[in-house]
């Protein structure tokens, strides 16, 4: 019994001095950050900088914990299209203590350059008719960190098939606890060639060589807010007033609201995103959450549409491995109600929102669906090349990664207005294929694809630009 109750006390004496040993050696692994320096932000102001701090001065952190927050920083860091490049590094201090040293190469902030460019949705449609009087020409003025606080200036003038004159000011924090931002801008537009309806999914134009078939001022102020590092609030208070000649009404009696020539409008939108992806321009981990709701018409003025929409959106990044990934997205949109203008009712084949192999194509509608996927193998890993003759930082470093992506999507319109003559419309319709994407210098990426659709067309088409 006393032989027991010894070899009883001695196990518990040597888990007593194993768990000690264990808490002291986890103690000796944690690090204390005791500076952080922060280096090559000639014109960025460091608050900038150390608003997308992971960590901060005394933060006592173990190893991996630590090696993880520097990667989402410099990711943080990056996102902000601030900089070219980021490199953290830490090295060990005095005991425990660990110095962190954030280097920077800034960007080229200021963007003067002639504007020539196509008016159509795409390049795949343009190419249709290589008509260069489908062209836009002129000046564009893009001042970025502007004051270095992350501020966007810009001027826009434009000549050729639309004539549009903007001005547009961003600035995302104007308090002390850098959460809330503004941004304003104003634009005049005059077109001589309008769309003015859709048939068998194809927009129907209409030209005047001569006279500008519709006119356009629009007017918005945006109030940003910044919970934390990945939550984003906006709301929006937009007025826009076009007009249009009678002819379009001759061809549209439904092109605006009420078959007036003149429609107007006060828009109210609040929207929510939530958004962890290690690298905007072209995702490879992380996820984006997107809520929207706006009202479109708020009965203060003449010949307001009625309109409320909601959409929501989700995407989902994941590495498969080292060189192989995956992602998908799901995106909806409901509206009010139908008897909207069709001056109003795009749905998919519009900016980001569309079909991959129906490019020729737009569906058009109240509610719609949306589902992406890919399947991506990092065919080429980043390097970096140097240029030698150029003396700048800013541009003497040219990175350039590829890869082969695999792609599924799936998409469905509603539409109880026009969708008797577009026969894509209140069906399911499917688009798969594969990409070659090259991302490079100051965050572009091009893509070229090859992609076939649910009724039989296939295409080699390239874009500027990530799909999402």
């Amino acid at each position: 019994m006393k032989l027991r109750i010894l070899l009883l006390l001695l196990l518990m004496n040597a888990t007593h001095l194993h768990a000690q040993v264990l808490s002291d050696s986890l103690t000796l692994q944690t690090s204390i950050i005791d500076q952080i320096i922060i280096t090559g932000n000639k014109k960025t102001r460091s608050y900038i900088v150390q608003r997308e701090l992971t960590f901060h001065k005394g933060d006592t952190l173990a190893p991996f914990i630590l090696e993880s927050a520097i990667e989402r920083t410099r990711q943080n860091l990056m996102n902000t299209a601030l900089f070219n490049f980021v490199e953290i590094r830490y090295f060990q201090g005095l005991g425990n203590t660990v110095v962190v040293h954030i280097n920077l190469i800034e960007r080229w902030y200021l963007w003067p350059s002639p504007v020539f460019e196509i008016a159509d949705r795409n390049i795949s449609e343009w190419w249709q008719t290589k008509d260069f009087s489908r062209t836009n020409y002129g000046m564009f003025l893009r001042q970025e960190n502007l004051t270095g606080r992350d501020d966007i200036a810009q001027l826009q003038m434009l000549f050729g098939y639309t004539k549009r004159f903007g001005v547009f000011y961003t600035i995302p924090y104007i308090n002390k606890k850098l959460n809330v931002g503004l941004s304003a801008g104003f634009y005049v537009t005059s077109v001589k060639e309008v769309a003015y309806n859709t048939l068998n999914n194809k927009i129907q134009f209409f030209k005047d060589p001569d006279n500008f078939l519709r006119e356009e001022m629009q007017a918005y102020v945006r109030l940003t807010k910044r919970q934390g590092l990945y939550d984003f609030y906006n709301t929006t208070l937009d007025y826009r007033i076009s007009s249009v000649e009678d002819t379009i009404l001759k061809l549209n009696d439904k092109y605006f609201v009420d078959g007036s020539t003149k429609q107007q409008h006060l828009a109210l939108t609040w929207s929510y995103r939530h958004d962890t992806r290690d690298y905007q321009p072209y995702a490879l981990n992380g996820y984006l959450y997107e809520l929207e709701v706006s009202k479109v018409g708020l009965k203060f003025l003449k010949n307001e549409p009625d309109l409320i929409a909601i959409s929501m959106g989700v995407r989902k990044y994941l590495p498969l491995s080292k060189r192989w990934f995956s992602s998908m997205a799901l995106k909806g949109r409901i509206m009010q109600r139908e008897g909207g203008p069709f001056f109003n009712q795009r749905a998919l084949g519009y900016g980001f929102d569309y079909i991959r192999g129906y490019d020729l194509y737009v569906l058009n509608g109240q509610d719609f669906a949306l589902f992406r996927s890919n399947l991506k193998y990092n065919l080429i890993p980043v390097k970096t090349y140097q240029f030698s003759f150029l003396k700048s930082e800013k541009f003497k470093k040219f990175p350039i990664s590829a890869y082969l992506n695999a792609f599924f999507d799936a998409g469905y319109v509603s539409d109880k207005q026009f969708g008797y003559r577009n026969s894509l419309s209140n069906e399911w319709q499917m688009g798969y294929g594969l990409s070659l994407d090259f991302i490079t210098y100051y965050d572009i990426v091009l893509r070229f694809e090859y992609a076939l659709n649910k009724i039989g067309d296939t295409g080699l088409y390239f874009r500027v630009g990530a799909v999402f």
